[in-house]
């Protein structure tokens, strides 16, 4: 499954905040993550986020778009939209 992010760097932690429409990406998941964006260290946080977050593994997170921008594309193993809903109407439902 591919799916777009609006990361936002040098947060406070790393979590996922919702959905956000984007006119350039349509329907992005929100990600605020606790590293710069230099030297690919944020890259590198998102796919480490994405993987802990869904409970796979590293290596099947492939940063398809967006290297450098704050507008990226993912491309996540098959039967990881049912854990992405629960767990963002989990973090919904308290409040985050």
């Amino acid at each position: 499954m591919k799916l777009a992010l609006k990361v936002i760097p040098n947060a406070k932690k790393s979590d996922a905040a919702g959905w956000e429409d984007d006119p350039r990406a349509g329907r992005a998941l929100k990600l605020r993550i606790a590293a710069p964006p230099v030297e690919g260290k944020a890259n590198k946080a998102v796919i480490l986020f994405l993987s802990a977050w869904l409970d796979i593994p590293r290596s099947s997170v492939r940063l398809l778009r967006g290297e450098s921008s704050r507008l990226k594309v993912v491309e996540l193993p098959d039967g990881c939209e049912e854990k992405l809903a629960r767990l963002l109407s989990e973090a919904d439902a308290s409040g985050a």
